[in-house]
């Protein structure tokens, strides 16, 4: 893995309080809600770019580049609705995630260079306290709420390593480690090589409508047309929804 850690700049807000309200929402029935977690996760979001990417995103209305800062807004927004995670850490190369993170109230790490999700990860976790607890999530997961991620950290409890997998079966949207020796394998079929590395699958405990309706919006990751229509058909979060708003790509109830 790579990264230099003494480059990496940590800007640090307060994480916040208070709900954010999201269309669609569902309720979280596998965990406790309201209470601050006693030994919190952090959080850490990888983005490469908030300028760059997302090229199977094709809407005539709106650049890729917005609908990445939209998703991404909708993770922090998520992760900082989130009683169990008690900081909130955005990677990227990209200047302009700074300032984003400004306005958010989130931490954020300058990524000297551009190298890979995975190792951004490591880079950022070696940067903080080793007995932080870490959830990494990848920055086009819209449909991600403050019960959803109580529900996969609630199931990730006792699990040295866990991972949640992405909609299509092969991926993955999420990683938990409470191991300061694991490394994450986000990429191509990363579902089998975080498996094959002994992380344990995460999913719902039971097979009821509402938890499978919760499960959808963690495993939703967004990187097509047919992957955003679906993002909308399960909810998204504020900053996604304003931006389709009145939009084709949204389903009609």
């Amino acid at each position: 893995m790579t990264g230099a850690l003494g480059a990496f700049v940590l800007v640090t807000p307060v994480q916040a309080s208070g709900s954010v309200a999201l269309n669609g929402s569902v309720t979280n029935t596998e965990a406790p809600a309201g209470k601050q977690a006693a030994h919190p996760w952090t959080a850490i979001i990888p983005v490469r770019s908030l300028t760059e990417g997302k090229s199977r995103l094709e809407h005539p209305a709106i650049a890729p580049q917005a609908l990445i800062e939209a998703f991404v807004t909708d993770v922090v927004n998520a992760c900082l609705d989130c009683p169990q995670i008690g900081r909130t850490v955005l990677v990227s190369p990209d200047p302009s995630a700074a300032s984003l993170t400004d306005s958010l109230g989130c931490e954020f790490f300058a990524e000297p260079a551009v190298t890979g999700i995975n190792e951004a990860i490591v880079a950022t976790r070696s940067a903080l306290a080793s007995a932080e607890r870490v959830i990494a999530i990848l920055g086009d997961t819209p449909c991600l709420t403050g019960p959803v991620l109580t529900a996969v950290l609630h199931r990730a409890e006792g699990q040295p390593v866990s991972f949640v997998p992405d909609a299509a079966g092969t991926g993955s949207t999420m990683w938990c480690s409470t191991d300061p020796a694991a490394d994450p394998h986000f990429g191509h079929h990363s579902r089998a090589r975080h498996r094959e590395d002994g992380a344990i699958e995460l999913g719902p405990k039971q097979p009821s409508p509402e938890l499978l309706a919760l499960w959808a919006r963690a495993r939703r990751d967004v990187d097509t047309d047919v992957d955003l229509w679906d993002a909308c058909r399960l909810g998204t979060g504020p900053a996604t929804t304003a931006l389709l708003k009145d939009s084709r790509v949204m389903p009609r109830k």
